[in-house]
């Protein structure tokens, strides 16, 4: 069978526990070289594009397909397999896995770079993703206090106090971007600008600079001053941070930043391989790119919390089998007559 999973069976099954299990488990398989994924694939189209995005790792494979239409909006949909039957064991309505993996890997690349977590943040963006990135820091790390800018004064405002009220933290809405990160040892960058965000000598000595937009080439966050000032770039996927954002793209056509700095999460096992701030070199950075890996072990977790918690939707057998002939004996040579 094949069980549907809606946007409010993901929210209802997402735990913090089942979704810093899932980030952990792709970064291990990844670790582990257990993973097969290709590059992802991008249709250009005079509407938007189209995003087909493969893997397999451990016991599922899958695709998640994305469309954007400009104007519009995006859809997302996975189809989750199980590798050895090759059963289609799941559908799910796939756009709050990609906000809630997106966060999840955030929140462990923080914990990578800025064990403990912080009090204090800065928060770039009071959309989609920076809500999600929020409430998921709130839950991980002993949070007291998020600064956040956004350009519209009314949705920054309105975000301040809605999140306030609902994690019991005190955000704060400000009027510069600079204001926002300028005091913040760990600041997170969530938006879709195509120019950078904010002046990279904002950030301070040491600070943890998370950034998790600019994930196409046509988009920006990170100026060159910030890139340059990372010792290390802590990314989840090297090809595909390297292909498709913008701001590396840029930084390494300069030379602001360098190959050799850019450090993949799955390189990083225990806190003697964590890279620190050096010299004129004194942020970390984390840059995502977003990877199938990632909603393959969300989708797989959130799998098996449906069927223990009755949740989901069956929708049957979507995709029957087409089995294999019986392996038949050889034809009988073709007889040449009589002489």
């Amino acid at each position: 069978m094949s069980l549907y999973l809606g946007s409010d069976d993901v929210r209802a099954l997402a735990t913090r526990e089942v979704l810093m299990d899932a980030a952990r488990a792709a970064v291990r398989a990844e670790r582990a070289g257990t993973v097969m994924m290709p590059p992802r694939l991008d249709v250009d189209l005079p509407t938007g594009f189209l995003r087909v995005m493969p893997a397999a790792m451990g016991d599922v494979m899958g695709v998640k397909v994305m469309t954007l239409v400009k104007g519009l909006g995006n859809r997302y949909l996975l189809l989750l397999y199980n590798q050895p039957t090759g059963d289609l064991v799941a559908l799910l309505d796939a756009s709050e896995i990609t906000r809630l993996r997106t966060a999840a890997t955030t929140a462990l690349a923080g914990e990578m770079l800025a064990p403990g977590g912080v009090a204090q943040l800065g928060l770039l963006g009071s959309g989609f993703e920076a809500e999600s990135h929020l409430r998921l820091l709130a839950r991980v790390w002993p949070l007291e206090h998020a600064t956040v800018y956004s350009p519209t004064p009314e949705r920054r405002q309105s975000f301040a106090a809605r999140m306030s009220e609902e994690l019991g933290v005190s955000v704060n809405a400000v009027d510069r971007p600079e204001d926002a990160v300028r005091e913040a040892k760990v600041s997170v960058l969530a938006t879709k600008a195509t120019v950078p965000v904010v002046d990279g000598s904002a950030f301070p000595p040491e600070a943890v600079v998370l950034s998790i937009g600019s994930t196409r080439p046509d988009l920006r966050e990170l100026d060159r001053s910030a890139l340059g000032r990372a010792c290390a770039l802590l990314v989840d996927d090297a090809r595909q941070v390297r292909l498709e954002s913008g701001d590396v793209i840029d930084a390494l056509g300069c030379g602001a930043l360098t190959d050799d700095r850019i450090v993949s999460m799955a390189a990083l096992d225990g806190d003697a391989q964590r890279p620190r701030a050096d010299g004129t070199r004194d942020l970390l950075a984390f840059k995502s790119a977003g990877t199938a890996v990632q909603d393959l072990a969300l989708a797989g977790s959130l799998l098996e919390a449906a069927r223990a918690g009755g949740r989901g939707r069956d929708l049957g057998e979507l995709a029957s089998l087409k089995a294999f002939a019986p392996r038949s004996a050889n034809f009988p040579p073709v007889s040449k007559g009589s002489a």
